[in-house]
């Protein structure tokens, strides 16, 4: 689903302002993640993201519209987004665009909850009482995990699908892994190595009922082809 965002001149209150629409969120992130780590460094310094639907601009460092066609910075994305040119002010309108229901940044080092997108009140759970270490799906019950990229000083960066990461508990120093025989999952003081964020969003699937602690909760396994799941 397009995905729609705004880009304003921080120079004055009229000019160069646009509407980018992308071809999904996912190439949003994946823009802007080759925007700002480009080593072009005039669009470095000239484009920046306030949130996911509104970016600012110095045209008179660099357009953000010509992201797509300078080599070295997102040449990638010229058939997955496009600006529009917003009328200047003086009476005249500009475009509202739509704004997703529910909306959640994926920033990394920020906790979430984990819960599935076709039935959005299973939520990934984690007893405090649990001497199996498992991580299950509850309708009843939810708990909060920090999801953050793998690599360093990257505290407070856009994730992307790509990116490895790690998923931790967020009051205790456990980390989301998996039981190579079960395929169960369970938390550890060692990550699973290799995980990505799409793996996350795609690889996880609701297993088996069972009674944990008195509790009816589902198993969660990891497979190849999993259910889609969504932070919040």
């Amino acid at each position: 689903m397009v995905f729609y965002a705004y880009v304003k001149n921080v120079a004055d209150n009229w000019s160069y302002r646009y509407v980018i629409t992308f071809a999904s969120r996912e190439v949003a992130d994946e823009w802007w993640r080759a925007v700002s780590t480009s080593a072009v460094t005039s669009f470095v310094n000239s484009v920046q993201r306030i949130n996911a639907q509104y970016y600012t601009h110095n045209p008179s460092l660099a357009n953000a519209t010509e992201t797509l066609v300078t080599a070295g910075v997102a040449t990638q994305f010229l058939g997955k987004v496009f600006f529009t040119l917003e009328n200047d002010i003086g009476g005249r309108g500009l475009s509202i665009i739509p704004s997703p229901d529910q909306f959640t940044d994926h920033i990394s080092g920020n906790s979430f909850f984990i819960r599935s997108k076709v039935a959005p009140y299973d939520y990934w759970y984690y007893p405090s009482s649990n001497a199996t270490n498992a991580v299950y799906i509850s309708r009843t019950e939810r708990t909060r995990f920090t999801v953050s990229r793998v690599n360093s000083d990257t505290s407070g960066t856009v994730i992307i699908g790509s990116d490895n990461i790690a998923i931790t508990l967020t009051t205790v120093n456990l980390s989301v892994n998996v039981n190579a025989t079960t395929g169960q999952v369970i938390l550890s003081p060692a990550p699973l190595s290799g995980l990505t964020f799409s793996a996350l969003l795609s690889n996880f699937i609701v297993g088996p009922s069972l009674v944990e602690n008195g509790e009816n909760v589902k198993e969660l396994l990891y497979t190849e082809n999993g259910e889609q799941w969504e932070l919040v």
